[in-house]
């Protein structure tokens, strides 16, 4: 059995960091990431160097080691995207929204609903108020309708998908397949 190369997995961690911060920082230059120190690798760890006062070597010293990775961390958290988070209940298996229920889901269901208006103007009744009266309903049967969903009145997987899917087209957020 082969043990991993230490020296190349250093390295490999050491230019992923380096191409982790040239991304927002032009001043760091995207080294590859094969595991292999040569010139392109020296020249990115020298610019970072440069970049936090440190002795411009060119070398991964314990010292620019420590500050790259605490740079790459930073890096990493500050270019996240945002955290979803789960509006549509995942269990039980076959869950909706309907009539009578209220919550966080049905604002946010009737937010998109309001949303979409610019797409379905009959929409605009939509009142955003937590409850899943019969305005709400119909703009779910409505959007049903125009979207070749089974009219149920119902938010179902199937609706809650649709209703994302025509929100994230319209803010820009995807395109949708």
């Amino acid at each position: 059995m082969t043990q991993p190369d230490s020296y190349a997995d250093a390295t490999r961690n050491l230019q992923r960091y380096l191409r982790q911060l040239s991304f927002s920082d032009a001043r760091i230059p995207a080294p590859p990431v094969d595991g292999i120190f040569e010139e392109d690798t020296r020249r990115a760890l020298t610019a970072f160097q440069q970049t936090q006062g440190l002795p411009e070597t060119g070398v991964g010293d314990p010292e620019t080691f420590e500050a790259l990775f605490l740079a790459y961390r930073s890096s990493l958290a500050e270019n996240a995207p945002p955290r979803e988070i789960a509006v549509f209940p995942r269990s039980p298996k076959g869950y909706t929204l309907s009539s009578g229920n209220h919550g966080f889901s049905v604002v946010v269901l009737q937010f998109i609903l309001r949303e979409l208006e610019r797409l379905y103007p009959e929409l605009s009744a939509v009142e955003v108020n937590g409850v899943y009266d019969p305005t709400t309903e119909s703009a779910v049967r409505l959007f049903q309708s125009r979207n070749a969903l089974p009219e149920s009145g119902r938010v179902d997987l199937l609706t809650w998908n649709a209703l994302a899917d025509r929100h994230n087209l319209l803010v820009g957020l995807f395109p949708v397949e």
